[in-house]
């Protein structure tokens, strides 16, 4: 795993705790045929959650998955490295995720630091915003 996606799942994990899993069942997307897909992460078992750093149309091919995930909420994570334009890029993302979800089941967030520049206390904060919004209890949290 590279330095960027590292510090995504970090940034999670500082903003949800042990609520964050990054590993296991909750993770697995089923297509009905073969090995399932695994997004990055889940919070409890509400928030489906995605982190990407790379190139704008690998950040659209990810939503799929996402989009396909069991729990009822979505959470993409921008890490502003590969992308030519993050904040273009995040609103891509929005219109696409709109038009399956209703704008209440996702968010969209871009993350001030990367691997290399880490932010982890101000990206945590607008992390736990967005998982707030989805109606994730903050109280859930556990170290």
């Amino acid at each position: 795993m590279g330095v960027h996606a590292d510090y995504g799942k970090n940034v999670m994990r500082s903003a949800a705790g042990n609520s964050y899993v990054d590993w296991g069942e909750s993770v697995e997307v089923d297509y009905g045929a073969g090995q399932p897909a695994r997004i990055d992460g889940t919070v409890s078992s509400l928030v489906a959650v995605e982190v990407e750093s790379r190139v704008a149309k690998q950040v659209r091919g990810a939503l799929i998955d996402l989009v396909c995930h069991r729990f009822p909420k979505k959470l993409l994570v921008l890490v502003p490295v590969h992308m030519w334009n993050p904040r273009e890029t995040a609103d891509q993302c929005k219109y696409i995720l709109g038009k399956f979800l209703s704008p209440s089941d996702y968010r969209v967030v871009q993350l001030k630091g990367t691997g290399e520049n880490p932010c982890i206390e101000e990206d945590g904060r607008i992390v736990r915003s967005a998982l707030a919004e989805l109606g994730w209890q903050v109280s859930e949290t556990s170290s």
